[in-house]
Protein backbone atom coordinates (compact mmCIF):
# COMPACT_ATOMS: atom_id res chain seq x y z
CA UNK A 1 0.00 0.00 0.00
CA UNK A 2 1.02 3.35 -0.69
CA UNK A 3 2.54 5.78 2.33
CA UNK A 4 1.72 9.37 1.83
CA UNK A 5 1.99 12.07 4.82
CA UNK A 6 0.63 15.95 3.67
CA UNK A 7 3.85 17.91 4.59
CA UNK A 8 1.17 20.64 5.67
CA UNK A 9 -0.38 18.62 8.62
CA UNK A 10 2.86 17.49 9.73
CA UNK A 11 4.06 21.20 10.00
CA UNK A 12 0.40 22.55 11.07
CA UNK A 13 0.57 19.45 13.79
CA UNK A 14 4.52 19.77 14.92
CA UNK A 15 4.93 23.66 14.69
CA UNK A 16 2.14 26.12 14.72
CA UNK A 17 -0.92 24.22 17.07
CA UNK A 18 1.00 25.84 20.28
CA UNK A 19 0.18 29.43 18.75
CA UNK A 20 -3.43 27.98 18.36
CA UNK A 21 -4.08 27.28 21.79
CA UNK A 22 -3.14 30.32 23.06
CA UNK A 23 -4.68 32.30 20.55
CA UNK A 24 -7.85 29.88 21.53
CA UNK A 25 -7.65 31.45 25.19
CA UNK A 26 -7.26 34.83 23.79
CA UNK A 27 -9.92 35.14 21.33
CA UNK A 28 -13.03 33.39 23.48
CA UNK A 29 -14.54 36.99 24.89
CA UNK A 30 -14.65 36.64 28.59
CA UNK A 31 -17.64 34.92 30.31
CA UNK A 32 -19.19 34.61 26.61
CA UNK A 33 -20.51 30.64 28.11
CA UNK A 34 -19.45 30.35 31.29
CA UNK A 35 -22.33 30.54 33.33
CA UNK A 36 -23.70 28.21 30.37
CA UNK A 37 -24.12 24.70 31.39
CA UNK A 38 -22.67 22.24 29.07
CA UNK A 39 -25.75 20.27 27.44
CA UNK A 40 -25.10 16.34 26.96
CA UNK A 41 -24.67 16.50 23.54
CA UNK A 42 -21.60 18.90 23.73
CA UNK A 43 -20.58 16.89 26.85
CA UNK A 44 -20.96 13.70 25.48
CA UNK A 45 -18.60 14.44 22.30
CA UNK A 46 -16.00 16.10 24.35
CA UNK A 47 -15.55 13.14 26.54
CA UNK A 48 -15.45 11.17 23.73
CA UNK A 49 -12.77 12.86 22.16
CA UNK A 50 -10.80 13.53 25.32
CA UNK A 51 -11.10 9.08 25.73
CA UNK A 52 -10.43 8.37 22.74
CA UNK A 53 -7.14 10.61 21.88
CA UNK A 54 -6.01 9.20 25.35
CA UNK A 55 -6.18 5.65 23.89
CA UNK A 56 -5.00 6.50 20.65
CA UNK A 57 -1.69 8.45 22.45
CA UNK A 58 -0.89 4.65 24.29
CA UNK A 59 -1.62 2.64 20.69
CA UNK A 60 1.11 4.78 18.65
CA UNK A 61 3.27 4.35 21.41
CA UNK A 62 3.01 0.73 20.95
CA UNK A 63 3.76 0.56 17.56
CA UNK A 64 7.54 -1.05 16.67
CA UNK A 65 7.45 0.91 13.23
CA UNK A 66 11.35 0.00 13.04
CA UNK A 67 10.23 -4.21 12.84
CA UNK A 68 7.70 -3.18 10.13
CA UNK A 69 9.21 -4.77 6.47
CA UNK A 70 9.54 -1.22 4.78
CA UNK A 71 12.50 0.84 3.42
CA UNK A 72 14.19 2.85 5.77
CA UNK A 73 12.63 6.32 4.32
CA UNK A 74 8.75 5.16 5.01
CA UNK A 75 9.73 4.12 8.47
CA UNK A 76 11.19 7.55 9.20
CA UNK A 77 8.11 9.16 7.82
CA UNK A 78 5.56 7.10 9.69
CA UNK A 79 7.67 7.78 12.91
CA UNK A 80 7.75 11.37 12.02
CA UNK A 81 4.12 11.69 11.93
CA UNK A 82 3.31 9.17 14.86
CA UNK A 83 5.48 11.91 16.76
CA UNK A 84 3.50 15.03 15.62
CA UNK A 85 0.37 13.16 16.71
CA UNK A 86 1.21 12.46 19.82
CA UNK A 87 2.45 16.11 20.49
CA UNK A 88 -1.01 17.02 19.24
CA UNK A 89 -3.20 14.70 22.10
CA UNK A 90 -0.94 15.71 24.62
CA UNK A 91 -0.26 19.06 24.55
CA UNK A 92 -2.95 21.19 22.03
CA UNK A 93 -5.89 18.67 21.99
CA UNK A 94 -6.36 19.19 25.76
CA UNK A 95 -6.23 23.25 25.60
CA UNK A 96 -8.65 23.60 22.65
CA UNK A 97 -11.26 21.02 24.57
CA UNK A 98 -10.93 23.44 27.54
CA UNK A 99 -12.16 26.38 25.58
CA UNK A 100 -14.85 24.73 23.84
CA UNK A 101 -15.85 23.87 27.70
CA UNK A 102 -15.35 27.43 29.03
CA UNK A 103 -17.67 29.11 26.15
CA UNK A 104 -20.03 26.64 24.79
CA UNK A 105 -22.02 28.78 22.84
CA UNK A 106 -19.32 30.38 21.13
CA UNK A 107 -18.46 29.27 17.48
CA UNK A 108 -14.87 30.23 17.82
CA UNK A 109 -13.74 27.16 20.31
CA UNK A 110 -16.17 24.61 19.08
CA UNK A 111 -14.27 25.77 14.62
CA UNK A 112 -10.85 25.32 16.43
CA UNK A 113 -11.61 22.15 17.55
CA UNK A 114 -13.12 20.90 14.91
CA UNK A 115 -10.30 21.89 12.33
CA UNK A 116 -7.50 20.35 14.92
CA UNK A 117 -9.45 17.09 15.07
CA UNK A 118 -9.90 17.66 11.14
CA UNK A 119 -6.06 17.54 11.27
CA UNK A 120 -5.27 14.74 13.25
CA UNK A 121 -7.39 12.04 11.60
CA UNK A 122 -5.60 13.48 8.09
CA UNK A 123 -2.74 11.93 9.83
CA UNK A 124 -4.18 9.16 11.57
CA UNK A 125 -5.60 7.57 8.69
CA UNK A 126 -2.41 7.75 6.78
CA UNK A 127 -1.14 6.06 10.24
CA UNK A 128 -3.77 3.70 9.79
CA UNK A 129 -3.03 2.76 6.66
CA UNK A 130 1.03 1.73 7.22
CA UNK A 131 0.08 -0.76 9.99
CA UNK A 132 -2.58 -2.45 7.75
CA UNK A 133 0.36 -2.90 5.56
CA UNK A 134 3.29 -3.27 7.71
CA UNK A 135 1.89 -3.68 11.46
CA UNK A 136 0.22 -6.52 13.25
CA UNK A 137 -3.46 -7.06 12.61
CA UNK A 138 -4.12 -6.39 16.74
CA UNK A 139 -2.41 -3.12 16.55
CA UNK A 140 -4.22 -2.35 12.86
CA UNK A 141 -7.82 -3.27 14.31
CA UNK A 142 -7.59 -1.37 17.98
CA UNK A 143 -5.63 1.85 16.19
CA UNK A 144 -8.42 1.73 12.85
CA UNK A 145 -11.23 1.44 16.01
CA UNK A 146 -10.36 4.53 17.55
CA UNK A 147 -9.67 6.68 14.52
CA UNK A 148 -13.49 5.98 13.79
CA UNK A 149 -14.51 6.88 17.03
CA UNK A 150 -12.25 10.12 16.68
CA UNK A 151 -13.84 11.22 12.89
CA UNK A 152 -17.08 10.10 14.56
CA UNK A 153 -17.00 12.86 17.47
CA UNK A 154 -15.42 15.03 14.92
CA UNK A 155 -18.32 15.04 12.12
CA UNK A 156 -20.70 15.76 15.46
CA UNK A 157 -19.09 18.04 16.36
CA UNK A 158 -19.21 20.05 13.05
CA UNK A 159 -22.84 19.71 12.78
CA UNK A 160 -23.09 21.38 16.48
CA UNK A 161 -20.68 24.27 15.13
CA UNK A 162 -22.84 24.40 11.99
CA UNK A 163 -26.20 24.72 13.92
CA UNK A 164 -24.45 27.41 16.38
CA UNK A 165 -23.41 29.19 13.42
CA UNK A 166 -26.67 29.51 11.71
CA UNK A 167 -28.70 30.63 15.49
CA UNK A 168 -26.57 33.17 15.37
CA UNK A 169 -26.62 34.48 12.34
CA UNK A 170 -30.62 34.76 12.37
CA UNK A 171 -30.39 36.32 15.48
CA UNK A 172 -27.80 39.20 14.23
CA UNK A 173 -30.15 39.16 11.15
CA UNK A 174 -33.39 39.74 13.81
CA UNK A 175 -31.39 42.41 15.52
CA UNK A 176 -30.22 44.57 12.94
CA UNK A 177 -33.88 44.50 11.27
CA UNK A 178 -34.88 46.20 14.31
CA UNK A 179 -31.90 49.07 14.56
CA UNK A 180 -33.07 49.87 11.28
CA UNK A 181 -36.49 50.36 12.17
CA UNK A 182 -35.21 52.14 15.04
CA UNK A 183 -33.32 54.49 13.59
CA UNK A 184 -36.31 55.03 10.69
CA UNK A 185 -38.32 56.41 13.32
CA UNK A 186 -35.70 58.54 14.56
CA UNK A 187 -34.99 60.00 11.49
CA UNK A 188 -38.90 60.41 10.19
CA UNK A 189 -39.95 64.14 9.62
CA UNK A 190 -41.94 65.52 13.00
CA UNK A 191 -45.87 65.92 12.46
CA UNK A 192 -47.37 69.28 11.92
CA UNK A 193 -49.54 69.93 14.80
CA UNK A 194 -52.49 72.41 13.56
CA UNK A 195 -53.77 74.06 16.62
CA UNK A 196 -57.88 74.86 16.33
CA UNK A 197 -59.50 77.60 18.30
CA UNK A 198 -63.18 76.45 19.65
CA UNK A 199 -63.93 79.67 21.22
CA UNK A 200 -63.36 81.72 17.96
CA UNK A 201 -65.18 78.77 15.97
CA UNK A 202 -67.88 79.38 17.98
CA UNK A 203 -68.39 83.17 17.86
CA UNK A 204 -71.40 83.75 14.80
CA UNK A 205 -70.04 85.51 12.36
CA UNK A 206 -72.05 89.26 11.72
CA UNK A 207 -74.09 89.69 8.16
CA UNK A 208 -74.10 93.27 8.51
CA UNK A 209 -72.31 95.35 5.93
CA UNK A 210 -71.06 98.88 6.96
CA UNK A 211 -72.46 101.58 5.01
CA UNK A 212 -70.30 103.60 3.21
CA UNK A 213 -69.55 107.49 3.92
CA UNK A 214 -71.17 110.00 1.61
CA UNK A 215 -69.07 111.84 -0.73
CA UNK A 216 -68.19 114.96 0.61
CA UNK A 217 -69.64 118.26 -1.94
CA UNK A 218 -67.47 120.23 -3.91
CA UNK A 219 -67.98 123.58 -2.93
CA UNK A 220 -68.60 126.20 -5.83
CA UNK A 221 -66.39 129.09 -6.54
CA UNK A 222 -67.14 132.40 -5.18
CA UNK A 223 -68.54 135.31 -7.33
CA UNK A 224 -65.60 138.18 -8.16
CA UNK A 225 -65.88 141.62 -6.31
CA UNK A 226 -67.44 144.63 -8.18
CA UNK A 227 -63.92 146.11 -8.37
CA UNK A 228 -62.15 143.40 -8.76
CA UNK A 229 -64.53 142.59 -11.88
CA UNK A 230 -64.34 145.78 -12.99
CA UNK A 231 -60.75 145.85 -13.11
CA UNK A 232 -60.56 142.61 -15.54
CA UNK A 233 -62.73 144.57 -18.23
Amino acid sequence: MKLWQPVFFVGLLSCGLWAQVAASGSASPAGTGAATALDAELSGILRQVEQTASSVNLELGELRVQKWKTDSASKRQTESSIDSVQRNLTAALPGFVTAVRSAPQNVAPGFRLYRNLSALTEVLNSIVESTGAFGSKGEFERLAADVNRLEAARVELGKRVESLAEAQAAEIARLRKQLVLAQAKTQAPAPVKVVVDDNAASKPKSNVRKKPKPATPQQKPKPAAPDQAAQSK
